[in-house]
């Protein structure tokens, strides 16, 4: 394995190790990406460019006091190492203005672990040749990205870690006609030809289906299926308190009644923070190993939160070394046992959902949910799609769908990527299957 981006920002990192006085703690954590970025529109080229991006966030501490500054690296040593001399200076002036942290919390063990993980890539003219070729004359939309990407952490107390992998994600859809398209996330493994051909053909026949005349669907308990991308992006909202432990601590996480044992999930929910199954690293910015993976719901009870070293110290809990944020960054839901290709058939008649869209909470208490149907969404006529359905509201309980309104799950669990690229390209994912449910509850 090259560890391109290792060789670009290593000596940074060093610089880091070495940079404190007697009585202070340096630390640096570093993310850095070399990305290949094709944009695609009517199935041809729409931009396409290559963009190599690299910070630090350089910190200082002394005592119970810290500060932090935030670099944009170069990837030419000298200028780098300049940049941080330079920060290294400001943090301690600012450190001379700065209170004592009464929650500080950074790892005094001296640790380290390396990983550098290849796949295979394609080049962008090897993306842009397949993509184009596949997509014909349909109307295909979506964002090809590739290339290493890579995290680092270092301090004067002896951590040395490092994490780069290879990685891409294709995320395209087919529009139908002015209103509605069909949606899919290529990501994970060897990139190939074949995969890339085998998903745009699959999302051309239902923007082919998406052409019929609607079907309108009632107000009201429709039995449905979830496709493995509506269950993640279900998930996803879950994941934004649901599993903190600071969130529950402080009486607004949304699966707090789960915890408590008010509720319970169907005994076929398992839900886990995977790190190593999704090459997340596992190590945060303040030093901590991270498991590489936690049980967080098993056999439907709550069994474990994500607790960072910081709320272990605020609320006198044991912590689990997640990072700060308390988030997820590769939440994993175990499948069950419905063949995909049968879900269809199992589901009779009813909704088959493809995407979940602008979902929130309708009611935090009581884990409520509420979104629209987006992209390709079907009415399934005795196991056959037969016409779309016009986009609906969903409101409903995550303790009713994954409760006792599911029936099934599927056997194969897809992985959804991060596929935000704002400040730049993210570790991390959502694994689901697909949810077969007895009802769920559409209001318009």
């Amino acid at each position: 394995m090259s560890g391109e981006l290792h060789g670009r920002y290593a000596r940074v990192l060093d610089a880091v190790r070495e940079a404190a006085r007697p009585g202070e703690i340096s630390a640096g954590w570093l993310a850095a990406e070399r990305s290949d970025f094709v944009r695609f529109n009517h199935g041809r080229v729409r931009q396409c460019g290559s963009v190599e991006r690299a910070t630090l966030e350089l910190r200082l501490i002394v005592g119970a006091c810290q500060a932090r500054r935030t670099l944009t690296l170069s990837g030419d040593p000298a200028a780098d190492l300049e940049r941080v001399g330079a920060g290294l200076r400001w943090l301690r002036e600012a450190l001379a203005r700065s209170h004592p942290d009464p929650w500080l919390s950074f790892s005094t063990r001296p640790s380290r672990s390396r990983l550098v993980a290849g796949t295979r890539l394609p080049l962008p003219e090897e993306a842009v040749e397949a993509v184009c070729t596949a997509a014909g004359s349909s109307d295909l939309v979506g964002l090809h990205a590739a290339g290493p990407l890579a995290r680092g952490f270092a301090s004067s107390l002896g951590h040395e870690h490092w994490h780069e992998t290879d990685s891409w994600f294709f995320d395209h859809s087919i529009q139908a006609d002015a209103g509605r398209a069909a949606k899919a996330t290529l990501a994970g493994g060897a990139w190939s030809a074949q995969r890339v051909r085998a998903s745009i053909d699959g999302i051309r026949s239902q923007a082919q289906l998406l052409c019929r005349a609607p079907k309108p669907l009632d107000p009201g308990r429709h039995r449905s299926y979830l496709s493995p991308r509506a269950l993640a992006d279900l998930l996803g909202l879950l994941a934004w308190d649901g599993f903190s432990a600071r969130a529950h601590r402080s009486g607004h996480a949304s699966l707090a009644a789960l915890r408590e044992g008010e509720h319970r999930l169907d005994a076929q929910v398992h839900i886990a923070e995977d790190l190593a199954a999704a090459q997340v690293p596992a190590f945060q910015s303040d030093g901590f190993a991270r498991p590489p993976r936690l049980d967080l719901v098993r056999e439907g009870r709550f069994t474990d939160w994500l607790a960072s070293p910081r709320s272990g110290r605020e609320f006198a809990i044991r912590d689990n070394g997640a990072a700060d944020a308390e988030t997820p960054e590769a939440l994993s839901m175990q499948g069950g046992t419905l063949d995909e290709h049968e879900a269809f058939a199992r589901l009779g008649t009813g909704v088959a959902i493809g995407n979940l869209w602008y979902l929130n909470f309708s009611d935090r208490q009581a884990c409520r949910v509420t979104g629209m149907t987006r992209f390709a969404t079907f009415w399934v006529h005795e196991g056959e799609a037969v016409a779309p359905v016009a986009p609906m509201r969903i409101d409903d309980s995550v303790y009713r769908m994954l409760g006792g309104a599911l029936e099934a799950l599927t056997r194969e669990p897809v992985q959804s990527p991060d596929t935000d690229s704002y400040e730049g390209r993210r570790f991390g994912s959502i694994t689901a299957p697909g949810a077969l449910l007895a009802g769920l509850d559409f209001t318009l």
